[in-house]
């Protein structure tokens, strides 16, 4: 995808949003044409960030999430970017819903419910927790959509990190927590090392299982303004 993106009219032209969405469909008609990638109950998400001068654009596919840690009386305050994609989200709903699909959260055993999900109008399959997302095509059948969404942000001179990661840091780990272990490191990897490592440990002790994480941790240089 990086290849298609930079070589694209509309990315030398400076047409960001244009690149990133004519690339995203792009990459989606190869995957659904390769026959030995089975796509039905299985795609991805995507946050796609883009830095030019004191600049960030984000296409945002589904629930990654693209976070900034800013400075504010001495203290690093962390706020998203982005708004993840999630089923029960009133838009996303909406768009669900028009398409014939369902939107419910199924309860378990210990009488807990389970997150929001995604569901044919008429069968109680795929079951995704995101309403946007790469691949997935029952999913896209129940008006799952793999169009990006945009947000853009402008540098200031006291934003200090940049996160973008999967939903595996996420789901128990709110912007600010993360933050918190962003600015106690110098080295960006350590971050990285101790988000996944707290990230895991939460996975456990909720659901004795680990979702696939993906952590970038970036930390910023002072800017002009």
């Amino acid at each position: 995808m990086p290849a298609d993106l930079f070589a694209s009219k509309a990315f030398l032209d400076g047409n960001l949003a244009e690149a990133i969405g004519d690339s995203v469909k792009k990459l989606e008609e190869q995957l659904l044409a390769d026959s030995s990638i089975d796509t039905e109950f299985s795609g991805t998400t995507a946050v796609i960030s883009i830095v030019r001068g004191d600049k960030v654009l984000v296409g945002n596919i589904g629930d990654s999430r693209l976070s900034i840690g800013f400075l504010q009386e001495n203290n690093v305050i962390g706020e998203a970017i982005t708004k993840d994609h999630k089923p029960d989200r009133p838009d996303e709903k909406a768009r669900i819903v028009a398409t014939g699909g369902r939107v419910f959260a199924i309860e378990y055993d210990d009488g807990i419910d389970g997150p929001p999900r995604v569901w044919l109008g008429h069968m109680d399959v795929p079951g995704l927790a995101m309403s946007r997302s790469l691949g997935d095509t029952v999913a896209h059948a129940a008006g799952v959509s793999s169009e990006p969404e945009f947000y853009e942000h402008v540098f200031l001179k006291d934003d200090k990190y940049l996160v973008l990661a999967t939903d595996g840091l996420w789901e128990f780990m709110e912007d600010q927590e993360v933050m918190d272990y962003c600015k106690k490191n110098d080295d960006p990897r350590k971050s990285v090392d101790e988000l996944i490592v707290e990230a895991k440990a939460r996975w456990m002790k909720e659901e004795q299982v680990v979702d696939d994480t993906t952590v970038i941790v970036c930390h910023l240089g002072a800017s002009s303004k």
